[in-house]
């Protein structure tokens, strides 16, 4: 394989395109779905669809995953503003030198971003972005994550599993849910795919001898996924989000079509933890029970750019990080969903809940100690 991908792709800013691989779904409305699929039921009220406006006004619709109540996880394409035009990526997953397009800019202001749950293709809107955490990557040719605090927590909807603690292996079967165009041509509605078997698989933390691909990325071959899918989680056996689409190389319905998408696991701390301490959730760890708690944030952030902050946007599209996370103001929640199911996401406990339980303790070892003494008195 050439370092040179041959495939390129236009941001066009009239109609949708099918992109190469790097190449970013981009058109007046982004999007793209699940080809020879089926319609995906309440029980995945979790993968949501996201709406978001850019500096230039185009609306890019792509799809996300719900893992805590009031947090989103998708591609950074999907809330970040891009450099229309053609561009090439390497297989290390670097941008070439003469692509005019596929650099990221400024993160979208986060009240620009708005999810929609439900399956169909009008549903009531949900919740609004108040806070986007995103990797630090100069383009759409690796590393393309990210997550958005919302500004109110969705109840009555299942919230997904993470895979937290490994990578991706080759073989490893997967489904994949999204809001994308279909072999009908219909887009906007949820459909679901199984049995999809990850390819190929990038280099990272867990895999120290990974296949010719970008880092932190699976590979899946043919027609699956397409235009507004963007973002959509892709599950394990258990049901938890190990990646997030980001990238269509050929046709959407080309058996040889190359979809790629951003392994979850290695960015934790980069993406998953500031966003999760934020919200004041913990997230679920694959294969944790429904009445488990749930798992604490783990694994280190392996990116070309580790040891940088992650990039935070908050009430502003000019993308500049900061120490300050801002504050979140949920309003009463719409308590939109079709899954009478219960949140298992576990909250954070306050500073205030962790006094008082200190102070509890204290009091009653004090009293115990006190009891003791008076009684070594009576008794000497």
């Amino acid at each position: 394989m050439s370092a040179n991908r041959a495939a390129a792709c236009a941001l066009l800013l009239a109609v949708a395109a099918g992109c190469g691989q790097a190449g970013p779904e981009g058109s007046t409305h982004i999007s793209q779905a699940i080809y020879d699929g089926y319609p995906s039921g309440p029980e995945d009220d979790g993968v949501v669809k996201v709406a978001s406006v850019d500096a230039n006004n185009v609306t890019n619709n792509c799809t996300g995953a719900l893992v805590a109540p009031n947090v989103l996880l998708t591609a950074r394409h999907c809330v970040s503003n891009i450099a229309p035009g053609m561009f090439t990526c390497t297989d290390a997953g670097e941008i070439t030198p003469e692509s005019k397009g596929g650099r990221f800019g400024a993160l979208i202001d986060p009240a620009n971003i708005k999810v929609y749950v439900g399956a169909q293709f009008t549903e009531p809107l949900a919740a609004v972005g108040a806070k986007v955490f995103a990797t630090q990557t100069p383009s759409i040719c690796r590393n393309d994550l990210a997550t958005v605090v919302l500004d109110r927590e969705i109840t009555g909807v299942p919230i997904v599993p993470i895979r937290l603690d490994r990578g991706n292996q080759r073989g490893e079967r997967i489904r994949a849910v999204g809001f994308g165009e279909t072999e009908n041509s219909t887009r906007g509605v949820r459909y679901a795919k199984d049995d999809l078997a990850i390819n190929q698989v990038g280099t990272s933390q867990f895999l120290a001898d990974g296949d010719p691909i970008p880092p932190r990325t699976f590979l899946v071959l043919g027609a699956a996924l397409c235009v507004g899918d963007s973002g959509g989680p892709a599950l394990t056996k258990d049901g938890a989000v190990t990646g997030v689409y980001s990238q269509l190389g050929g046709a959407c319905n080309s058996l040889t079509a190359r979809q790629y998408f951003t392994q979850v696991a290695p960015f934790t701390d980069e993406v998953l933890t500031p966003a999760f301490e934020l919200a004041g959730y913990e997230p679920i760890a694959e294969g944790a029970g429904l009445n488990e708690g749930s798992a604490g944030a783990a694994g280190t952030s392996s990116s070309e750019d580790a040891g940088a902050p992650p990039i935070a946007a908050a009430g502003s599209d000019n993308g500049s990080g900061g120490s300050d996370l801002g504050t979140v103001t949920r309003p009463p929640s719409p308590g939109k969903g079709g899954c009478r199911c219960a949140t298992t996401a576990t909250p954070r406990a306050s500073w205030f809940d962790r006094f008082a339980v200190a102070l509890a303790l204290g009091t009653a070892v004090g009293a115990a100690s006190r009891r003791r003494r008076r009684r070594s008195e009576r008794t000497s």
